[in-house]
């Protein structure tokens, strides 16, 4: 796969192709390292004094609600009068 160091504003950035990401087994978050080989190249490894990522899974509605009593409710607060642009 070919992709292109690109600017990002005062940073350089390379692309990576989120195939290849699967493919090595790097979430988003994952800590990396870039190697260089002495010969012109360059290797981005998995960073080894770096716990791995653990992405926050999203919670499903009922675990969010676990902890809801069964027939609670709130009571509407009043937060007072408009200010701005707002109605009701």
């Amino acid at each position: 796969m070919t992709t292109r160091i690109v600017r990002v504003g005062n940073t350089l950035t390379v692309e990576i192709p989120e195939e290849l990401v699967a493919q090595a087994s790097l979430p988003v978050g994952e800590p990396v390292e870039w190697v260089a080989n002495g010969s012109g190249g360059i290797s981005l490894v998995k960073s080894s004094d770096s716990p791995p990522a653990n992405p926050r899974r999203r919670k499903t509605l009922d675990e969010l609600l676990e902890g809801i009593p069964e027939g609670a409710h709130m009571e509407e607060i009043d937060w007072g009068s408009p200010r701005g642009v707002e109605f009701w």
